[in-house]
């Protein structure tokens, strides 16, 4: 973790940081991307990363299998999210839009599907009101 600079010319070190002399955030930092990377605690933490990512992908697919199995039917009409949110009081409505804003922002691959889901939801729901 230690940071050494070597003047090329004649291999000398002109400057040495000691990890142990890093601010206590940038620790936290370099240990949180080793965590995540899988090499803090060796083989443990690799076992434990495959473990949670195991653990999401059994959930993605058990969402799926209990979608399918209380999807509705072929005649029952579907209930669009556009017809959800007219549902919604005011203050429900800002509060969704605030958070939905932010987490968009911060996190701009979900605004952007979150954007495709809602096109093709209010597609669906012109084509409801359209029958």
């Amino acid at each position: 973790m230690d940071s050494v600079a070597i003047d090329p010319r004649n291999m000398t070190v002109t400057s040495h940081v000691k990890f142990a002399d890093y601010p206590l955030i940038a620790k936290l930092i370099r240990w949180r991307i080793d965590t995540h990377m899988g090499i803090l605690f060796g083989v443990f933490n690799q076992i434990i990363l495959a473990f949670f990512g195991l653990s999401l992908c059994l959930m993605i697919i058990w969402g799926y299998k209990m979608w399918w199995i209380r999807r509705p039917d072929a005649g029952q009409t579907v209930k669009p999210l556009v017809q959800a949110w007219g549902a919604l009081s005011t203050q429900e409505k800002l509060i969704t839009l605030v958070i939905t804003i932010f987490l968009s922002i911060s996190l701009p691959v979900m605004g952007v599907s979150l954007i495709l889901f809602l096109l093709i939801d209010s597609l669906r729901w012109y084509q409801q009101e359209k029958r």
